[in-house]
């Protein structure tokens, strides 16, 4: 792996996102053009992504849900709703991101989870958030589903 490279890629975003404009035409194309297999890139990705952003850790694990949702709308991410917030668990729904927001809108449609990069992206922001390690999916895609937005869920693992 290029690390130069991935980090001027990981910078670009980081300031598109900042400023609201899209990353998702180029994973969105690949993710078509190539299948599914590039979930795992993607997810790393997003992960890697979720590390650089410039967020302040919480003394309070129970700080994380409105945290999230902060830097959520800061970097532009998409519109959030906490479903459930255990500290254990967090459950979310995010509407208009980045991997789905056009191609809903053209009503194209798909099998399984798609938004490997938000997950990261999600895993990421909590890891950062909590220092502890974070494993984050999607349990149901709005290009399965026809609802107008994605359900994810970030695991928090605990502390020693």
């Amino acid at each position: 792996m290029d690390r130069q490279l991935l980090s001027k890629i990981l910078a670009q975003m980081r300031k598109n996102l900042k400023d609201g404009k899209s990353i998702g035409d180029m994973k969105v194309g690949a993710l078509l053009a190539l299948g599914h297999q590039l979930e795992a890139i993607f997810y790393y990705l997003g992960h890697e992504l979720g590390t650089t952003l410039k967020v302040k850790q919480v003394k309070d694990i129970n700080q994380i849900p409105n945290e999230l949702k902060d830097i959520i709308s800061q970097f532009n991410l998409g519109e959030v709703e906490i479903t459930e917030a255990t500290q254990e668990v967090i459950q979310l729904k995010m509407k208009d991101h980045s991997s789905i927001k056009d191609l809903v809108k053209k009503g194209i449609k798909a099998t399984g989870s798609f938004c490997s990069f938000e997950a990261g992206l999600l895993a990421g922001i909590v890891e950062k958030l909590s220092d502890q390690h974070c494993f984050a999916q999607e349990v149901g895609c709005s290009l399965q589903t026809g609802q107008n937005f994605c359900e994810f869920m970030v695991v928090l693992t605990q502390k020693d």
